[in-house]
């Protein structure tokens, strides 16, 4: 795949794809990304793995049809696995084509299309990485069984690669937006750290949302399930 060669050529890479605007490619690696996240999504729902972090060893016992509510969960995570990579693609080259702007940035957002998606490429590693470390973790079972540390530590070293594996991809997207909007890479970098503000501010809106939504449905639960 052609878009392998982003990982010993960034440079020339994606000045390439940004050169013939390969929007066609970069689709195709965030489909890819699409895709593996399904398969790790569904390995982590399907072999218990969502439900264990919710119902940890030693603790109360889940409330009465909270059961129901984990499942309408990993549905939710499994369509988010799906559609967060395109979301990400999108959002990331519209707030880059903009901000660039301010920087004398000039050039076709098809183009930035390109080189955002291909600089997805770690994102594509880290998920091709995760799903064998989220079978692991199944396989090992709960902390309060015999491979608990190594659980533990399989769990922290999927958070770090995955930490890596994303900063890594805000490498690949300075690098690539110098190229598709001929600007250079103190701009683009400053662009990116303008754009990665927004994008976490309005993510962590969606968290917030989210964390009180679950709250409010676990309370509603709890109490609809407690003794009269």
């Amino acid at each position: 795949m052609r878009a392998l060669a982003v990982i010993w050529a960034p440079v020339s890479t994606l000045a390439r794809v940004a050169e013939e605007r390969r929007v066609l490619l970069g689709f195709g690696v965030v489909a890819l990304y699409a895709a593996l996240g399904l398969i790790g999504g569904a390995i982590a729902v399907f072999g218990g793995l969502t439900q264990a972090q919710f119902q940890q060893p030693g603790a109360q016992p889940l409330p009465p049809g909270f059961e129901d509510f984990l499942a309408y969960f990993g549905a939710i995570s499994l369509i988010l696995a799906v559609i967060q990579p395109f979301v990400l693609w999108l959002l990331v080259s519209g707030v880059m084509q903009l901000v660039t702007r301010f920087f004398g940035g000039t050039g076709p957002f098809s183009a930035m299309l390109a080189v955002v998606g291909v600089a997805q490429v770690p994102l594509v590693l880290s998920v091709a990485l995760y799903i064998p470390i989220t079978g692991l973790q199944i396989v090992l079972g709960p902390p309060d069984q015999s491979g608990a540390s190594v659980a533990t530590v399989l769990g922290l070293l999927s958070g770090l690669l995955g930490l890596a594996f994303l900063l890594w991809h805000v490498a690949l997207v300075v690098i690539g937006t110098a190229s598709a909007r001929s600007v250079g890479y103190g701009q683009s970098a400053g662009s990116c750290a303008i754009s990665c503000a927004g994008c976490v501010g309005l993510i962590l809106i969606v968290v917030l949302v989210f964390a009180v939504l679950v709250a409010v449905i676990v309370g509603a639960v709890g109490q609809g399930g407690a003794p009269s």
